[in-house]
């Protein structure tokens, strides 16, 4: 994937206020489209390509991520995560594989496969349930992009999340989900303030969390709480690790 060789700080200014604490782990985001024919197949064979690339490099491989679309009016097929610890493991990161030979064919290998746009973003996790686990080899991710109401202060965004954690940690049915919250450090003319993100072991337990809240006496107070916040476009991903982990 294409390698983000510079961050335009004096840009973020509003985006800073909201993004998490320094040592936030940051994401390099790609929002694809395929080209024609291609598909997540073809993702996979292109990211063999790096792993390779990688090792003959002696370069670590950050985890990553992919999503592809499932349901929502969003104009793009699949999103690439990589996921580094903080900003300067980002940085070096970057720097090394800028450096190598190996690396330099990689991007373009990716290009036979997708068209992409390249972002950084900050992640901080707003709900763990405490048994999280995937029983399969993807999960069900519910996204949901969102603009802030005008005079939401950071304080604002820690009462609800205190209110988030509250609510969905009386309920059985969301043990097993996290929600984190993402803000773009280089937003786009598109983007929005923030990205809401849970995800569920699969399509099943996001359906029970969704009947479960739905039924829940707490949940019309939060929802007043959150609509008072901020306004959201929903949509929903099948999500699954290609770098890391087993």
């Amino acid at each position: 994937m294409n390698v983000i060789k510079a961050i335009l700080v004096a840009s973020l200014g509003f985006v800073l206020m909201f993004s998490a604490p320094a040592q936030a782990d940051i994401r390099e985001v790609y929002v694809c489209n395929y080209h024609d024919g291609k598909g997540m197949a073809d993702i996979l064979s292109a990211r063999d390509y790096y792993l390779k690339q990688a090792k003959k490099a002696g370069l670590a491989t950050p985890d990553a991520f992919v999503w592809n679309l499932y349901k929502g009016a969003v104009p793009a097929d699949a999103i690439w995560f990589t996921n580094h610890t903080d900003m300067m493991a980002f940085a070096k990161q970057a720097q090394a594989e800028g450096a190598s030979p190996e690396m330099a064919a990689v991007n373009a290998r990716f290009e036979t496969v997708v068209d992409c746009e390249a972002s950084l973003a900050s992640r901080q996790q707003v709900f763990d349930g405490g048994a999280f686990a995937v029983s399969g080899d993807t999960a069900l991710i519910s996204a949901n992009a969102c603009m802030l109401n005008d005079g939401v202060s950071p304080a604002d965004l820690k009462d609800l999340w205190g209110h988030i954690k509250g609510v969905l940690g009386g309920m059985d049915e969301y043990k097993n989900f996290l929600l984190y919250a993402s803000t773009p450090l280089t937003p786009g003319a598109n983007s929005a303030d923030m990205y809401l993100y849970g995800v569920n072991d699969n399509l099943t337990a996001w359906a029970a969390g969704r009947a479960a809240f739905g039924e829940s006496k707490a949940a019309e107070s939060l929802m007043r709480h959150f609509q008072a916040l901020m306004s959201c476009d929903a949509s929903l991903w099948i999500g699954q690790r290609v770098v890391g982990g087993e």
